[in-house]
């Protein structure tokens, strides 16, 4: 029996579906077109150090976060990345002694030398902190936009058990973040305090909430495993009824995450896209054509949070895509 239909009609209203307020266009997307958007992004911030790039992508990502229903969580992994960039922040300006601009001079420490401060080095060091909160948002636009079972499903002919290790380790830490927070509600309801008593008492109902947490995600791991052997993997070829249907939003996607990595490409070689912070800063706002080629790069990213916005306010473009 092929439940393509059943699948399609509850990610698209036109089909018979019903779609609850929160559903959002980019979870739908064939997983093709959402990773090559996911690796197309990567691409562009390892290669890409420009700032006013690294800030576009920055608000690009938080939108699409957004869109996808993930900004508390997103804010949350915020509050613990910021200390980490933070860090890069304060280490760079005092480890590199390069640039021509010196802010501050300090005193002269053995082995290191004369300490100085330079504006290339604390422009360089925001950079790269601004690079790692972009990193950290990519993994949480990755995990909403590409379904583990799409992913396994989408390789399993090239590299079945690699793919299905893959797709198993993505799903580890998001289940156990979320089955830890509900053993520790359990706890706290029949009275545990978990910020009450001693060191040594607080480190008791710790252990007794990661006890818990072993005890179920093995119970997990042993029911994964009976249903792949209720299933008998591995004992033959594998056989599949379900397919993704490739629809016109997959193409519009791949169109704009294509056309944001030839750009970048164009851009790059012809010096666009490329920015100095040593020995002195290149000018931030460059020519007309490095905006230019920035502002195409952002749009093709954007692509696929407009899609989503038009999907949720027009009807006819839920038809039309």
């Amino acid at each position: 029996m092929n439940d393509v239909g059943t699948e399609d009609a509850a990610q698209d209203p036109n089909q018979g579906g019903h779609v609850q307020a929160s559903a959002s266009i980019l979870t739908g997307l064939h997983p093709v077109a959402a990773l090559s958007y996911a690796v197309a992004l990567l691409f562009l911030l390892m290669f890409i150090d420009h700032p006013l790039f690294l800030a576009g992508v920055f608000a690009v990502q938080a939108v699409t976060i957004a869109a996808l229903g993930r900004w508390a969580r997103w804010n949350e992994a915020m509050g613990f990345a910021l200390p980490m960039s933070a860090l890069i922040l304060l280490i760079n300006p005092l480890l590199v002694r390069a640039g021509e601009t010196v802010l501050w001079i300090g005193p002269t420490i053995p082995l290191l030398g004369p300490l100085f401060i330079t504006v290339e080095a604390v422009a360089y060091g925001a950079a790269m902190a601004l690079k790692l909160l972009n990193v950290l948002s990519l993994f949480f636009i990755y995990s909403g936009m590409v379904s583990p079972d799409d992913l396994l499903r989408l390789f399993s002919r090239l590299a079945f058990r690699s793919t299905l290790v893959i797709s198993l380790a993505t799903r580890l830490f998001p289940t156990m973040r979320r089955r830890l927070e509900r053993i520790r509600e359990i706890q706290e309801l029949r009275g545990i305090r978990f910020d009450e008593g001693t060191i040594r008492e607080r480190v008791g109902k710790y252990a007794g909430l990661v006890e818990a947490l072993l005890l179920s995600s093995l119970e997990d791991s042993w029911e994964t495993a009976e249903a792949m052997e209720a299933r008998a993997f591995g004992v033959g070829p594998r056989t599949s009824h379900r397919r993704k249907l490739w629809r016109r939003r997959d193409s519009i996607c791949l169109s704009g995450a294509l056309l944001s990595l030839f750009t970048a490409v164009a851009g790059a070689w012809e010096g666009m896209l490329l920015y100095a912070y040593y020995p002195a800063l290149d000018p931030l706002h460059g020519d007309v054509k490095t905006l230019t080629a920035l502002a195409c790069v952002l749009a093709g990213l954007l692509i696929p949070v407009i899609l989503h916005w038009g999907w949720r306010k027009w009807t006819f473009i839920r038809s039309a895509i």
